[in-house]
This record gives structure tokens, C-alpha cells and sequence, in this order.
């Protein structure tokens, strides 16, 4: 087994539960909104994003999947009012559900091999 540290310290899963009325523009939050994140983000370090689109069996439609190399960038961000106002303003655009967020430090990071 190999290991490695993790490339970053928080991982942000902000996660959209299955409902029969969930809409969400999975065109618009790539191309549009992801890219906002990254930009009015990139000063408090955010390093990657990713968008997921859960299986049918799931309880949870789509988890988008943010991280930071630290848990002081992340509160940094979501502490600066402009940037998170805009960033508000724009989720209307792509989806009509609430989140649920869950931000968490990674214990262990790399590739686990297996024989």
C-alpha cells in the first residue's frame, strides 16, 4: 500500500437530495457557475472542483465536490461578502434545490494499490 499526503486539507461537498421536483442545469453549473467559484475563489486558495451526477438509485441527485488546500482559505471565501453575494445571486440560474453542505479535513491522501 502506498500513501502519500493529500494535495489539500478540506474537501466541501455540497450535495443536492433526490426530490421529484429537483431541477438543476448540469450545462449551466459547468460551464457557467463552476467557473465563477473558481475565479472569485482563487485568492483564498480553492485548488479543484468537481460535479457529480449520482447514480439513479441514490438518495442524492448531484454532489459538487470543492477543494482547498486549507480550512482557513475556505472560511476566507466564504467570508468575503462580494464575491459570496454574486455567487449567491447566480445559483437561481441553474437550480431550484437546496443543498445540504458538508465540509470535512481529509485524514489521508494518494493512491492505495492493490495486489
Amino acid at each position: 500500500m502506498t500513501s502519500q499526503s493529500p494535495a489539500y486539507e478540506v474537501v466541501i461537498n455540497i450535495i443536492y437530495k433526490r426530490t421529484p421536483d429537483l431541477k438543476l442545469n448540469t450545462e449551466y453549473l459547468v460551464k457557467t457557475h463552476i467557473p465563477m467559484v473558481s475565479k472569485a475563489w482563487a485568492p483564498h486558495g480553492v485548488l479543484g472542483c468537481t460535479v457529480t451526477q449520482a447514480t439513479p438509485a441514490s438518495d442524492y441527485a448531484y454532489i459538487i465536490n470543492v477543494r482547498f488546500k486549507t480550512l482557513e482559505g475556505w472560511q476566507k471565501a466564504v467570508g468575503d461578502a462580494e464575491q459570496m453575494g454574486l455567487l449567491m445571486a447566480d445559483v437561481p440560474k441553474f437550480t431550484n434545490g437546496m443543498p445540504d453542505f458538508v465540509v470535512g479535513t481529509v485524514l489521508e491522501g494518494g493512491i492505495t494499490e492493490v495486489s
